[in-house]
C-alpha cells in the first residue's frame, strides 16, 4: 500500500485560483494535498474501491465498492450492517497505511463513524464522519446508485 502513487486533489478558496488547467506536471511545484483532506481522500479510496478490484492489492478495497450492481436491495434489512462492515474494514486498512507510513496526526485515522443513512430514489447514501489524531473531523458523503 504504502509503494502506490496517486494523484490526489485538494480543493482550494476561489482566490487561490491561479490557473484554469486541470493537471500540471514539470511545471511549478504542484500542491501537496495534507492534513485532514488527506486522511480522508486515503479512507474514502478504500472504502469506494471493490475488494478484490485491484490485482496486485487483493485485499485492498471494501464490500461497499461492490454494491453497485449487486442483488442487494437497498429495502434490505442488512444493508445498513454491511456499510458499517465495510466502514470497519476501510478504518482498519487505513490504520495498516498510518502504521506503516509517516503522517502527522492531522493525517491519521482516529474514527469513522456513520452519521447518517438513508435510501434515496436510486439507491443508497451514507454521511460518514472522519476523525483525525488531531480531533479535526470532516464530513464524507458517499452514495450507491
Amino acid at each position: 500500500m504504502a509503494n502506490k502513487y496517486d494523484i490526489y486533489f485538494q480543493p482550494v478558496a476561489e482566490g487561490e485560483v491561479r490557473s484554469f488547467k486541470c493537471f500540471e506536471f514539470g511545471y511549478a511545484s504542484a500542491l501537496k494535498v495534507r492534513g485532514p483532506q488527506a486522511l480522508v481522500n486515503r479512507w474514502v479510496k478504500v472504502f469506494m474501491t471493490p475488494k478484490g478490484s485491484d490485482p496486485l492489492y487483493p485485499a485492498e478495497g471494501t464490500a461497499f465498492g461492490n454494491l453497485p450492481g449487486s442483488n442487494i436491495t437497498r429495502i434490505s434489512d442488512d444493508l445498513q450492517d454491511m456499510v458499517s462492515i465495510a466502514m470497519d474494514d476501510a478504518s482498519n486498512q487505513v490504520r495498516e497505511q498510518d502504521v506503516a507510513g509517516l503522517y502527522d496526526a492531522d493525517e491519521q485515522l482516529q474514527s469513522a463513524e456513520l452519521l447518517r443513512f438513508e435510501t434515496v430514489a436510486d439507491g443508497i447514501a451514507v454521511w460518514i464522519i472522519i476523525k483525525n489524531m488531531a480531533e479535526e473531523s470532516l464530513a464524507v458523503q458517499a452514495a450507491v446508485i
